[in-house]
C-alpha cells in the first residue's frame, strides 16, 4: 500500500546515501554539527600569521595537544645581525630536523650550539631555537650533516613539521628505532617520514574544512530535521503492532 511505498523511497534514499564513502563522510559530519554538544564546542583557535617571529618560548608536547598554527621552537630571525644575514634570511627560511633519520653525531650542536640541541627524551637531535646562530653556521650544519637530515623549510612548513614531529614521538613514547638498522638493511620497514605524514595531516584539516563549510551548523540542523520528519511521517503510517516492535530500539 502507500505505507509500504513510502517506506521503500525511504528506504532506497538512506541506502543511496550511506552507500556512498563521500555523502557517508558528508552525512556523519552533518549529524556532528546538529548534536548538541557541537553546538557548545568551542574549535581551537588556529593562527594564521606566518611571520618569521612568533611569541614564546620553545615548548615541548608531553601528551596529545591541537594544533595551534605556531612552531614549537621559538625564533630569534629578527635579532640576527645585518652581517650574519644571507639569501635564507631573506626568504625567512626555518631549519628543520628529521629526528628518524638522525644518527645523534652531535655535529649540528658543535657547529650552531644557539640553534640545535640533543633531547633527552629520544637522544636526537632538534632545533629549540630558529636563527640561533649565523646564516653561515646553519648552512653549514645543514651541509656537513652526515645523514643530511636537516633541512631548510618554510614557516609554513616548520609549523606543521614541528606539530606532526612531536604528536608522533607522544604516540611512541618517544621510542625510536635505529636509523642505521634500515640504512644496513637489518630491518626492512623504512622508518617514519616526518614530511610525508604534514602532508597528510595538511590534507585531513583542508578536507575538514571543506566539509565544515559545505555543512555549516544551522544547514545541518535543517537537513537533519527533514530526515526526521520524513521517518516520522513513515513511522505514524505504520500498523499499531509494527510500531510496538520497533518502538524499544527507537528508545535506546
Amino acid at each position: 500500500g502507500p505505507e509500504g511505498e513510502e517506506m521503500c523511497i525511504l528506504l532506497n534514499d538512506a541506502w543511496e546515501l550511506l552507500s556512498d564513502p563521500e555523502k557517508r563522510k558528508d552525512y556523519d559530519a552533518q549529524i556532528e554539527l546538529a548534536k548538541p554538544s557541537a553546538l557548545m564546542k568551542v574549535a581551537p583557535e588556529v593562527s594564521t600569521d606566518l611571520s618569521p617571529t612568533w611569541k614564546g618560548n620553545r615548548k615541548t608536547l608531553k601528551h596529545h595537544s591541537d594544533y595551534t598554527g605556531i612552531p614549537l621552537s621559538r625564533s630569534k630571525w629578527h635579532q640576527v645581525p645585518p652581517e650574519d644575514r644571507g639569501e635564507k634570511h631573506a626568504q625567512e627560511k626555518m631549519v628543520f630536523v628529521d629526528e628518524w633519520a638522525c644518527i645523534c653525531c652531535r655535529n649540528c650542536c658543535d657547529v650552531a650550539p644557539q640553534t640545535f640541541c640533543i633531547q633527552n627524551d629520544n637522544g636526537r637531535a632538534n632545533v629549540y631555537t630558529q636563527w640561533g646562530n649565523s646564516e653561515e653556521y646553519l648552512d653549514y650544519a645543514v651541509a656537513s650533516c652526515p645523514v643530511d637530515c636537516i633541512y631548510w623549510v618554510s614557516r609554513e612548513e616548520l609549523q606543521v613539521l614541528e606539530y606532526v614531529t612531536a604528536e608522533k614521538m607522544v604516540e611512541d613514547k618517544g621510542q625510536l628505532p635505529c636509523p642505521l638498522s634500515f640504512m644496513q638493511g637489518m630491518v626492512n620497514e623504512p622508518p617514519n617520514d616526518p614530511f610525508a605524514e604534514a602532508n597528510r595531516f595538511k590534507a585531513k584539516r583542508e578536507e575538514d574544512e571543506r566539509r565544515k563549510q559545505l555543512a555549516s551548523k544551522d544547514d545541518a540542523t535543517a537537513k537533519m530535521e527533514v530526515w526526521f520528519q520524513r521517518i516520522l511521517k513513515v513511522f505514524e503510517n505504520l500498523s499499531e503492532k509494527l510500531r510496538r516492535s520497533v518502538m524499544p530500539y527507537i528508545q535506546k
